[in-house]
């Protein structure tokens, strides 16, 4: 078993953003028509018959097309690129038909997490009037600009229903590139990333656990590689008074990887319009958003729905993670927002399915 905290060493697999923009065809795939048609089918075959709608039920019995499309997609997460853009997914039938399509399609790629206290699978991401800078409110309520962060679970998925009038355009980043990056350019900042910073859980800790953690940047455990950045959380850290106090050297380095991930050809920035897919595998690409401006009237504006999936291919570990994600395992079952609810159902943020 490796775990290296010292003396890193560079990571296989990264890219820069200048040269997958040039050669798409490594990153965005196609939903063939069959495909689409079929997810539709099994989305009325499961709401028609009120199927028991909870993350250990059984994946829908997909056909060849499905299941082969349903393969590139792993293969993409569990390596290069990191990510995938699919486009072409049934957006145009009713609502409750591209929910549940989206639900048994996330379902085959990897088991669904809950993403907030309440056990909701499925959010919106839509602005509901949210600041982020109160830290309390979530950014995907809030219309304003996301900087590069990583969510707290293995993949995301984002199915865009509408696209916002103006802006709300999304950048990935690769964390392996920015990890080389610094090795070469900064070797004393990366052994500093390899360190525990302190982390604000935003009240969705687990019963009885500190409302902080502590995470490293970068690891390197039992041969895999994971990254997880998001320092309006590393900052927020500090309102809870028992939590490390960030230190000068800290503070620097994350102000580098600021800078490397504003670097011209750094990140890869895509506009997803409806019927877009993007899935995101979290401990290899940090991910970011645009500040948007929507359309007036109701049921105009920009809205994604989101998936957050524990995911076969998903890397082991270092011990830190455990307060946030539960197992550290590879492939385990794990992250999400530890509800509190009665029982955990498909249901979205607004309960439109409970």
């Amino acid at each position: 078993m490796t775990d290296i905290r010292t003396a890193p060493t560079a990571v296989a697999g990264d890219w820069l953003g200048a040269d997958l923009s040039a050669d798409p065809e490594q990153w965005r795939l196609p939903i063939p028509r069959q495909v689409a048609d079929e997810l539709l089918v099994l989305a009325r075959d499961f709401v028609d018959k009120a199927a028991e709608k909870n993350p250990d039920a059984s994946p829908p019995l997909a056909g060849p097309a499905t299941r082969s499309l349903v393969g590139q997609v792993h293969r993409r997460l569990a390596g290069f690129p990191g990510f995938v853009q699919l486009t072409g997914f049934p957006v145009d039938a009713e609502f409750e038909l591209v929910e549940a399509a989206y639900w048994l399609f996330g379902r085959l790629i990897g088991a669904p997490v809950s993403q907030t206290r309440a056990g909701n699978f499925i959010a919106r991401v839509e602005d509901q009037g949210a600041k982020i800078a109160v830290p309390t409110q979530r950014g995907h309520h809030s219309s304003s600009a996301l900087a590069f962060h990583a969510d707290r679970t293995d993949v995301i998925g984002l199915l865009c229903i509408r696209a916002a009038v103006e802006g709300g355009h999304s950048q990935l980043v690769s964390s392996k590139a920015l990890h080389n990056l610094i090795l070469r350019e900064r070797p004393d900042l990366l052994a500093v990333l390899y360190q525990a910073f302190p982390h604000d859980q935003r009240g969705e800790a687990p019963a009885g656990r500190p409302d902080w953690c502590e995470l490293p940047v970068f690891s390197q455990f039992a041969g895999d590689f994971s990254a997880r950045y998001v320092r309006r959380f590393v900052e927020g850290s500090q309102r809870h008074a028992r939590a490390p106090r960030l230190t000068a050297e800290q503070v620097a380095a994350m102000d580098f990887m600021d800078e490397l991930l504003h670097r011209q050809g750094v990140a890869l920035q895509m506009e997803l319009q409806p019927g877009d897919i993007q899935w995101i595998n979290n401990f290899h690409i940090l991910h970011a958003r645009s500040a948007f401006r929507d359309a007036a009237g109701p049921d105009e504006g920009r809205l994604l729905l989101r998936l957050w999936l524990a995911f076969a291919g998903s890397p082991a570990l270092p011990p830190e993670y455990a307060d946030m994600y539960g197992s550290t395992t590879g492939g385990a079952y794990r992250g999400g927002v530890c509800a509190t609810g009665a029982g955990l159902t498909w249901v979205t943020e607004r309960g439109d399915h409970e």
